[in-house]
């Protein structure tokens, strides 16, 4: 008996054996800085999270036309936090304008580098508040296996009824970065800066880019792409790639005191 519980130890450890990915509803409180923007985008929504009262943090593609040739006029992207649903609208909720978007100059849409933006909000959220909350960065190494949780909402296409709860979560675990490479063969595209994830058979729902990663309560990583593999039976597996933030925390904290908005014309698609 002994014995095989020490295999089943060694074959967690080496990600032998996959954690059942679960999809639930959260409950208020549980992500409180966890924001939906809604851009002209036709029906989709994205996420982000509250860096302070005046800006939030999600991907660069939620705030780029689908060509990812140009931003998004800032008067047309609105930031609401506070509640879990779209509709009905909570007392405690606060709607805010974007005053200016800040995407990362080094943004690569081929490659998702630097998947990140900045959101600058006209009208700052009022704090502190019972339903909104400033994020904490998570700035600690997280080892492979370590289990967090992904925040997504309803999109189009999803099988959930309407009556559902909006804001989602499901838990995943860290896999080492090789195993992703391994995955993806096609593309070196799993850098140091990027989280690997990995769904078990049978989670079809959609995710967005933006989607926040929480582990130990803190921000981790800001989803940035996905794709599926075959293991050679015929089995697919989703994976999951999420942005680090921690690589990326000065550049975040220089948009916060930014003075000067984004190149005129600035396309990441010319680079």
């Amino acid at each position: 008996m002994g014995k095989l519980v020490a295999l089943l130890l060694v074959l967690l450890a080496a990600g032998g054996l996959a954690q059942q990915t679960t999809l639930r509803s959260t409950v208020p409180g549980e992500f409180p800085s966890v924001v939906v923007i809604k851009t002209p985008r036709d029906r989709q929504f994205c996420l982000g999270t509250v860096l302070n009262a005046n800006h939030v943090l999600t991907s660069a593609p939620c705030v780029l036309t689908d060509d990812s040739m140009r931003i998004f006029p800032p008067r047309l992207v609105h930031v609401s936090g506070g509640d879990l649903l779209i509709l009905p609208i909570h007392y405690q909720r606060q709607t805010r304008t974007a005053e200016h978007i800040f995407v990362h100059e080094n943004y690569r849409p081929h490659t998702r580098e630097n998947n990140l933006a900045v959101i600058r909000l006209a009208e700052p959220f009022h704090l502190p508040s019972n339903a909104i909350e400033e994020v904490q960065i998570q700035m600690r190494i997280l080892p492979d296996n370590h289990p967090c949780d992904v925040v997504r909402m309803l999109q189009p296409g999803d099988t959930e009824p309407t009556s559902a709860r909006v804001q989602q979560a499901f838990n995943v675990n860290i896999r080492n970065r090789d195993v992703c490479i391994e995955r993806r063969p096609w593309e070196l595209t799993i850098r140091e800066d990027l989280l690997c994830m990995e769904l078990t058979t049978g989670t079809g729902f959609n995710t967005v880019e933006g989607d926040p990663m929480f582990c130990d309560g803190r921000q981790a990583a800001i989803l940035s792409f996905r794709w599926n593999s075959n293991r050679g039976g015929g089995e697919s597996t989703t994976h999951l790639a999420a942005t680090q933030i921690r690589f990326h925390i000065h550049w975040i904290h220089q948009q916060l005191n930014r003075t000067h908005p984004m190149p005129p014309g600035w396309n990441p698609v010319n680079f």
